[in-house]
């Protein structure tokens, strides 16, 4: 068995390449610049291939030769037209089952252009005949890397909107040992258009969010409650986030506000069968941010 993986140098890519590979599992990546991270990646016995979503030749020729597929988006427009490609791709060369990243935060009155982008990318794969499995994460732990890191580095501070807001918070490598157990799973192929909410193990508040930070670095972390307009206008200020994503964040945290992220569920057991990993872990891990 041979596997794509698509936005392999990304955060759920590249955890689900380290799964495939505990599983020697041979694996395309496809990349959209040749550079030291896949430079890294081929060293570990990965095929690299270049390849741009927009473009269908090259989607077309990452896709000629693999048995499955996980097809993770950039945070960019134009996903409609990339998952189409994608899709096609698939069908014509007998691709037997596709891997998903969604949001779980998908819905109809959504007014995020990203969110409507993934429902509706949702929609297409569930049409192209290729079985496909949908994997929709709560908040990705390694976002507060960009979102609580920097203050609380500065100034043992974490500013984030709604205070009584509920969310649960997963660890990236979780995601990626789900997406990869499901690529190879003799079972996915009969899961066609099947949806798994993937959670971490408990819901935070951001104030229990910095007394967890807080306990890992060894000092008291202030959490400051602020209008989500101000905290668009600083996520603003990362180069990483563009007009798209910002419009998207905003909406986001709507939601956050209106419980769609206040859950937990079984699920990442069950299909990896350990128990998920925890944010304080995350947080261990990757302390050098936070101090």
């Amino acid at each position: 068995m041979k596997i794509l993986v698509t936005g392999a140098t990304g955060i759920t890519g590249q955890a689900t390449i380290n799964y495939l590979l505990s599983k020697q599992v041979k694996i395309r990546a496809m990349v959209r610049t040749i550079d030291e991270r896949s430079k890294a990646m081929e060293d570990n016995g990965v095929e690299i291939v270049e390849g741009d979503f927009q473009n269908q030749q090259s989607i077309k020729k990452a896709m000629t030769g693999v048995n499955r597929a996980y097809f993770c988006y950039p945070f960019i427009d134009g996903l409609p037209k990339a998952v189409t490609y994608f899709a096609r791709a698939a069908r014509e060369n007998n691709v037997d089952a596709i891997v998903a990243m969604s949001q779980m935060n998908v819905h109809e009155e959504t007014t995020s252009p990203a969110t409507q982008n993934h429902l509706v990318g949702e929609e297409i794969l569930n049409w192209s005949g290729v079985p496909t499995v949908h994997v929709r994460p709560a908040l990705f732990a390694s976002n507060f890397l960009g979102m609580a890191a920097p203050t609380i580095r500065e100034n043992d501070k974490f500013f984030f909107p709604n205070p009584e807001a509920r969310y649960s918070v997963i660890h990236p490598q979780d995601i990626g040992d789900v997406i990869g157990n499901l690529l190879i799973s003799n079972d996915t192929a009969a899961d066609h258009t099947k949806i798994y909410e993937l959670t971490g193990p408990e819901v935070f508040t951001p104030a229990k969010l910095a007394d967890e930070i807080g306990q890992v670095v060894g000092k008291s972390i202030e959490y400051v409650p602020i209008p989500i307009e101000s905290w668009i206008n600083h996520m603003k200020t990362d180069p990483y986030v563009n007009d798209f994503l910002a419009k998207h964040l905003e909406e986001f945290m709507n939601d956050v506000e209106d419980g769609r992220f206040n859950k937990t569920n079984n699920t990442i057991n069950t299909i990896t069968g350990h128990a998920p990993r925890t944010f304080k872990s995350f947080v261990e891990h990757h302390i050098t941010f936070f101090n």
